[in-house]
Formats: structure tokens, sequence, C-alpha cells
């Protein structure tokens, strides 16, 4: 009898595992809290090439350019002088494929139409909220009642991880940074073509970026820093409003463009950026976490998705060749940790850079950028260039 997986998550990460568990003879049902049509999956995100590597073996990448801009970065200072630039030319030669940014709607939609295609069940309005496990078996329950059994469950719910929260309650909280990530999307006469990368620019006071989509639509990020934690009916009803308008105060004496895609804004995103507390574990028993889940991971470098990506892959390697799921689940665990914890540092430090900076710094930052950029881009390669087969990666 074929070996059944219980998958947690529908986002990207549960349905590319669920095809890649296929491969090596397992069955999975996906099983996802949101309904099927939900669509407040508002944010973007860029995907770089160890993510789109992995995914093109199920995905079409050229479908995910419906509804996108390009990965490539371009930087200038708060007079509007061009500093340095980061194109992804490079890596489609490197790499066989380049960063891009897209709807994380779009994402998970073909994600979750490529396991359909291959017959993979995904029900919709089920939220985790327990399980047992017995000597053979593991059963996760639901709020509404119902059951699933399979021989392993994986967690791939992402950051506020219901499985986690199961497995380890008392390392499960998660800690508020106090910066919020927010962004938009606008239409405006000025910007209605698609432009060849995205816009980062110091401001006076603050960081602003955007790019056009191949659609005409503008699309861009910033970071709020907020000491309260917002509480989720402020999320749902003020925090927008309290960003727009610090966020065109903070940019009143930078280019007026900016203050005028905020302000036209016919959606804007506020996402408040938790830091997930190390695991001294990411399994017990028959269950095991994956992605944002294990390692949650802040947006500054765009990885999420792509280490869960890569998790997806590792997972199922080991579940294939080892005698049974705990050693498959420790080793899992032993090759990714060391390489997300050295990606989340990353992460880290690159949020840091997007603080308001003194005078000094921002001219001796000026001026040496385009040095640092440079060597980013040998620094990346062990981002970028991850294989499964080279374990010197992890």
């Amino acid at each position: 009898m074929n070996k059944k997986a219980i998958i947690i998550g529908a986002g990207v990460a549960g349905p590319i595992l669920a095809l890649q568990l296929k491969k090596i003879g397992f069955e999975s049902e996906i099983f996802e809290s949101r309904s099927e049509h939900n669509t407040k999956e508002g944010a973007f995100l860029g995907l770089t090439p160890n993510g789109l590597n992995v995914l093109k073996e199920f995905i079409d990448l050229e479908a995910l350019k419906e509804d996108y801009t390009p990965g490539s970065m371009k930087f200038f200072n708060s007079k509007g002088k061009q500093i340095a630039e980061l194109g992804t030319a490079y890596q489609k030669q490197q790499y066989g494929v380049e960063t891009i940014q897209l709807k994380r709607a779009n994402l998970n939609k073909y994600a979750r139409k490529a396991a359909i295609d291959a017959g993979i069940t995904i029900k919709y309005n089920k939220k985790f909220i327990s399980y047992d496990e017995t000597d053979g078996q593991v059963t996760a329950r639901f709020v509404d009642g119902t059951t699933a059994t399979g021989d392993i469950i994986i967690g791939c719910d992402g950051m506020f991880s219901e499985v986690r929260n199961q497995l380890f309650p008392e390392a499960s909280v998660v800690e508020y940074t106090k910066l919020i990530s927010t962004g938009g999307y606008a239409k405006i006469p000025e910007l209605s073509k698609p432009l060849d990368s995205i816009r980062m620019t110091f401001g006076e006071r603050g960081f602003f970026a955007y790019s056009v989509s191949d659609k005409g639509e503008v699309w861009w990020f910033n970071n709020y820093f907020r000491a309260a934690q917002p509480k989720p009916q402020e999320i749902e009803k003020t925090l927008k409003t309290e960003i727009q308008d610090h966020l065109i105060e903070v940019h009143k004496d930078d280019d007026p463009l900016f203050s005028k895609i905020i302000k036209n804004s016919h959606e804007i995103i506020a996402y408040p950026i938790y830091d997930v507390p190390k695991l001294s574990h990411w399994y017990k028993g028959r269950i095991c976490l994956i992605g944002d889940a294990a390692h949650g991971i802040s947006p500054h470098i765009g990885q999420g998705a792509s280490l869960a990506l890569e998790d997806t892959g590792v997972i199922a390697d080991l579940l294939k060749s080892c005698n049974d799921y705990g050693t498959a689940f420790q080793m899992f665990q032993s090759e990714r940790q060391p390489r997300v914890e050295k990606v989340i540092k990353s992460a880290r430090k690159v949020g840091d850079t997007k603080t308001k900076t003194n005078p000094i710094a921002a001219w001796f930052r000026d001026r040496l950028i385009g040095f640092f950029i440079g060597k980013q881009i040998q620094q990346l390669d062990w981002i970028y260039g991850w294989s499964r087969s080279d374990k010197s990666n992890s």
C-alpha cells in the first residue's frame, strides 16, 4: 500500500511538497484553513533562482509572468541620483532562471492547479486544531469535527503555524519585531508602462521602493516602524490609513512621485513582521514542520517562499532514502537548519540598512554601495546557486 502524508497548508509549499512526495510513491491530502476563493493574499513576493529551479519542475515559469515585475534593482539616493544597480541578467546565465516578483495569490493558484492536475486532493475550510498519534499512524483533527489519518503529518502552515503550536506550545510564541512590511498597488498616468527594474530609493527620512508590472500597475513596498504591536482590529480597520498618512509625511521632502503613489493606492498591504523562535526540534514523532512553520524569515531578502520550496525537495529525498520517518525528519533538520539560519541572519542585516541613517553614513553609503553591490552578487551565490545534490550549499 502507498504511504500517506497529511499536509497542513495550501500555500506554495503544501502543493509542491505533495507533488514531490507523489514522485516517491506517497499519496497526499492537503488541508487548508481558508476558503477556496479567499483572495486576501494581497502581498507580492520575490522568487529567486533557488526557489524557481524547484518550481520549474512542476509549473511553467512563463505562466507566472501573467502579472509580474522584474527582480532587477536600481538604487537611488535622496536627490534622485542612481548610485548602484543589481541586475538579474547574470542569473539567467548562471542559474538558468532570474528573479521575478509576483503576487502571492497567483503563485499559490498555480501551485494548487499543478497539484490538482496531478490528482492530489486539496480540502478547504479545514482549520487544524490537534492530532493523535498511535504506533502506526497519525490523525489530524479539524475545527469542523472531521479528521484525516495518514503515516505522517507535514506542517506547511506558515509563520503562525497551528501544527507548531500543538507540537511545541512552550516554544512557539512569535515575537513582534516593531516593523510592519507594507506596500500597495496604484495606477497613475506617469507610471503606466512596465519598468525594467525595482526602483529603490534611500530618501531623506526613509526607504521607498516601487516598480511597474507588465499590466501597468505600480507595486510599491516599504517598512513602517511601530513600537506597539497592532491588534487584529487595527490591522483590519485603521492601520492602513495610519501607514498611508505616516509614509506621505516621511517622504514629503523626497520625489513627489512617492507621495502620489501612496495617496493613489487602491490597495494598501500591511503585515507586521515577526521572528519565529529558533526551535530545538522541527519534528516530533510522525509530524514535521517545513518552511515558515519551522524557520520563519523576515521579508527583507525575499527568501521565505524559496527556502520553503527547497525544503520540499530535501524532505522528499530523505523520506525516500531513509528507512523510518524519525531518521528522515532528524536528517532534514540537520541538513537544513544551518543554511536557513545563515539566510535569516542575512535578512536581518539587510533590514537594518533600510532604517533612517545619519548624513555621514548616507554620504559613505552613496559612494560605496556600488562596490558592495558587486560583492553582493558573489555573496548571493550560496543562496541562489543552491542545489539538492550539493550538500555544501546547505
